[in-house]
């Protein structure tokens, strides 16, 4: 039986353990793991994320904050989904559709109703069968491209 747990303590050992078989899976190497995990408990001030596992077994995690873009006249609110893993033997089981709607969830219960995310071209079906589209007017750093979700 699956569990879903709300955490915003990135220290958290199974969200520590599956954000370090993330990294292994994407054949990123960090340094330093505390530091990282430090700066996610204080970046932005509202990092969230909820992980799923069954049992002691991870399956996987959605990590997602609220931002807000503004210039000199207008402010949005927005959610932002910044990284989502589900570890390979789980995935096509639906894992990764329960995850995003509990993100999306969250946002609009908390009054977000638009949500971004970047996404490699392999990823990008999954997206759009969740409503996601390509947003043509805007770049992410990653220059990866960004895909948006009216809620």
């Amino acid at each position: 039986m699956t569990k879903d747990i709300f955490i915003t303590n990135f220290f958290d050992p199974m969200f520590m353990t599956m954000f370090r078989r993330y990294f292994d899976e994407l054949e990123m190497k960090i340094n330093d793991w505390d530091g990282l995990f430090s700066e996610m408990n204080t970046q932005n001030g509202g990092n969230c994320a909820y992980i799923r596992v069954c049992g002691d077994n991870p399956i996987g995690f959605i990590q997602f904050t609220a931002v807000t873009l503004e210039n000199w006249f207008f402010k949005e609110r927005l959610g932002f989904i910044r990284e989502f893993w589900v570890q390979k033997e789980f995935r096509r089981n639906g894992h990764g559709s329960a995850l995003c709607s509990l993100a999306e969830k969250y946002f609009f219960d908390n009054g977000i109703r638009r949500i971004v995310l970047t996404a490699e071209e392999k990823e990008k079906g999954f997206y759009f069968k969740r409503g996601y589209s390509i947003c043509e007017n805007m770049e992410a750093k990653n220059e990866m491209t960004v895909l948006e979700k009216e809620i």
